[in-house]
């Protein structure tokens, strides 16, 4: 029972290690226009979900009911839309934005 609970305080480590890293990229990168910060913050999430999620489908355990998934599925419909709208965001801003991120990358 200890090494499940190992198991379940490290996966909870990493699930918030990655929403501040993405939060981090969202907030700095995204918003100068910098194009490599909207990719890995889309990519982190994406294969963490790519990997844990099937998990619950294949019948290794019984954890595929609403009230444990539901917050992960309304989780990703939340973060799916804020990865759209900085995408549009990234889009319109064009060339611009991207060398105003530059700029402050660069000093």
């Amino acid at each position: 029972m200890a090494y499940m609970t190992h198991l379940h305080v490290a996966t909870a480590g990493f699930i918030a290690a990655t929403a501040i890293a993405v939060a981090g990229l969202a907030w700095n990168g995204v918003r100068n226009g910098l194009w490599w910060a909207w990719i890995t913050g889309v990519i982190s999430p994406v294969l963490g979900l790519a990997v844990a999620l099937p998990l619950h489908w294949m019948g290794h355990f019984n954890y595929d009911w609403v009230s444990h998934l539901g917050p992960i599925y309304l989780g990703t419909i939340i973060y799916v839309v804020g990865a759209v709208v900085a995408l549009i965001g990234l889009t319109q801003g064009g060339p611009v934005a991207a060398q105003v991120g530059r700029e402050k990358a660069w000093g």
